[in-house]
């Protein structure tokens, strides 16, 4: 019976075992059909098992690599909210006073030097106007903390950065002041009225240490500036408020009763606090930001 090869269809000879011209082995009567084992397919690419592959590489052989980096950070320094400000609820109220001061001097110690040196300055020019240039001079402080609080620079100059918030922080000190007098008696000795004044002085410093950062920061004018401050310190927080307020002024002023100089350490110390104390509160701008 002829047979023919089944790869080629040549026609194969009795006793051919394999094909003379394609060479396929032929099937002979009485012999079982050898059977060959081919590797299976490879799958499809898409069901191919990948390995894990570094986030950001492009190569599919990528070395790995090590931990990613983390940047350092500072127990002051946090990143400013997503809002660039509070939400239409108001003012968040979470009072940190231990966490304020802590966070305040690591801002001081950033550019001690150079904001020792602005306290000095900024209280002999208020010295020599009689203290009606307070107000831009505390804005000028403010600028330098906040500028340390989102990691830039601070310089000198910073101190008399005026332009946009000159008029607006020259009434604000000048409100103060008045109202500073007013309530110490102006001349008046008695007791009561001492006493009156030292229990107001505590709310007068943490309302400066609010209304001043608004009026840098948000451009606001004095009036809603002070409105907003004394609308979040004379809340069902008020005594709380009052002891923070307490422990800035105390800090403040006794670094100048103890020995004379050491104002020039609390006062930049305390304004930085306030910075931090603000940031919490009201929350800040975009660090991109720049005042007009």
């Amino acid at each position: 019976m002829p047979r023919w090869c089944a790869n080629c269809g040549r026609n194969v000879e009795e006793g051919e075992k394999f094909c003379r011209q394609c060479g396929m082995p032929q099937h002979l009567e009485g012999e079982e059909a050898t059977t060959w084992i081919l590797s299976p397919e490879p799958p499809p690419e898409s069901e191919r098992p990948t390995s894990s592959v570094h986030s950001g590489s492009t190569s599919r052989n990528a070395p790995p690599t090590g931990a990613a980096y983390i940047p350092p950070t500072t127990p002051y320094y946090q990143p400013p909210s997503s809002m660039a400000y509070p939400p239409a609820s108001g003012p968040q109220t979470n009072i940190s006073l231990g966490a304020w001061l802590s966070g305040g001097w690591e801002i001081y110690k950033e550019n001690g030097a150079l904001m020792s040196v602005a306290s000095f300055f900024a209280l002999a020019i208020a010295g020599f106007t009689g203290g009606l240039l307070c107000g831009p001079l505390l804005v000028g402080m403010f600028r330098m903390a906040f500028k340390t609080l989102r990691g830039d620079r601070p310089i000198m100059r910073d101190l008399v950065e005026w332009r946009g918030t000159f008029l607006q922080s020259f009434l604000a000190g000048i409100v103060f002041l008045v109202v500073h007098v007013a309530l110490a008696g102006a001349g008046n000795t008695s007791g009561f009225v001492k006493l009156l004044y030292l229990a107001a002085l505590p709310f007068l410093s943490i309302l400066s240490a609010f209304a001043f950062p608004q009026i840098l920061e948000r451009g606001t004018d004095v009036v809603h500036s002070i409105n907003d401050a004394a609308k979040l310190v004379f809340s069902r927080d008020a005594f709380m408020w009052w002891v923070v307020g307490l422990v800035f002024a105390a800090i403040t002023t006794g670094g100048f009763l103890a020995c004379g100089i050491g104002g020039l350490i609390t006062l930049p110390w305390m304004i930085s606090s306030a910075a931090l104390a603000y940031r919490d509160v009201f929350g800040i701008d975009d660090p991109n930001r720049t005042n007009q």
